[in-house]
């Protein structure tokens, strides 16, 4: 499978990485400088608001309990294991498997940035707050987890397709890789 389609599939996917981790990473910058100071900015009254925090932990501030040396390594080499994961699953997807290789880019698009911050910080920056009215609260968010989110859209859709055309496959690979 050496030619043009692998070193197409492999500069989409570069690309689609770079422009994610880079949105990532200029919204965290922009919230740093504007909304670090500013407290709760509504932008869709009683459900979406703006709110600088700092993540130690993963989703919901889990493990950020644990010691500073331990939570990075785990947290670090958590996210390189991930990111090594990732690219051995889009090397060996199948070049039908549209859904797949869109998660995988957008998985690492997400994994790179809080990984980024993680090494930079020690932390990732959030700032999306979802909420209904104060009864319910979602857990501060950024652009990398949103990235994170639709590809885990995209790879259950694709498991799903994949279900209904063969039922008996579990495999994303294609036969004999």
């Amino acid at each position: 499978m050496i030619g043009g389609f692998v070193n197409r599939r492999w500069i989409l996917m570069s690309v689609v990485v770079a422009i994610g981790v880079a949105v990532d990473q200029c919204a965290k910058r922009l919230a740093h400088a504007w909304l670090r100071d500013r407290g709760v900015v509504p932008l869709i009254d009683g459900y979406f608001d703006l709110r600088y925090s700092r993540n130690p932990g993963i989703f919901f501030g889990l493990g950020s309990e644990f010691a500073d040396v331990l939570r990075m390594v785990v947290l670090i080499g958590g996210s390189l294991l991930a990111i090594g994961l990732i690219l051995e699953i889009f090397r060996k997807a199948s070049d039908t498997s549209r859904f797949l290789r869109w998660a995988l880019m957008l998985l690492l698009a997400g994994a790179c940035g809080n990984l980024i911050d993680r090494i930079r910080e020690g932390e990732v920056i959030d700032f999306f707050h979802l909420h209904w009215q104060e009864v319910f609260h979602w857990a501060t968010f950024n652009v990398a987890d949103v990235l994170i989110v639709i590809g885990l859209v995209l790879l259950i859709i694709d498991v799903f397709q994949k279900r209904q055309s063969s039922p008996r496959s579990s495999s994303f690979f294609k036969a004999g890789e």
